[in-house]
């Protein structure tokens, strides 16, 4: 299946019909009392794609790449200890690589996921939690289409425009 551009309604719609072709089990939904206390506790409400998302399924996890989005109550659990305007929301391998959340408070739909590659450069990813979900359906963490490779093609974009 081609995953470009896909909105979260689509991301959703792939997952509940080709799940038995993947290695993602899916958690049961978030309640909207469990999104209501993550957005008690950020100060911050979820953009409604990412909301959309958490409703349907409270993160997943994949078998051969230990991969996850992250539940809300892990986020929840975390809290405690690290800065609020920066949210795992995605991590690989308990947590040797993490994909975070940075949404504007300003408007809550304004946001975007980076990573720290391994020059510790925090970059901008993407605007779209249907494009991450959609780079990890297509290449998992490691192959072509995949999220480490979508990292070096923005640093190569990034080398080569200078």
């Amino acid at each position: 299946m081609y995953f470009a551009n896909m909105s979260i309604a689509e991301v959703i719609t792939y997952l509940k019909t080709n799940i038995d072709q993947t290695d993602i089990t899916l958690n049961s939904g978030a309640s909207s009392s469990l999104i209501a206390k993550f957005e008690n506790t950020f100060n911050v409400r979820l953009p409604n794609d990412i909301k959309q998302f958490y409703e349907f399924s409270n993160g997943f996890e994949s078998a051969e790449d230990d991969f996850r989005i992250v539940p809300i109550e892990e986020m929840l659990d975390e809290s405690l200890s690290m800065n609020y305007t920066e949210i795992n929301i995605a991590e690989y391998l308990i947590y040797c690589d993490i994909w975070n959340l940075e949404i504007n408070t300003e408007d809550h739909n304004l946001y975007h996921i980076t990573n720290v590659g391994s020059d510790n450069k925090k970059v901008v990813l993407t605007t779209s939690f249907a494009e991450l979900i959609q780079r990890f359906l297509k290449g998992g963490v490691f192959e072509p289409g995949g999220l480490y490779r979508w990292l070096e093609e923005i640093n190569d974009n990034d080398v080569s425009s200078q």
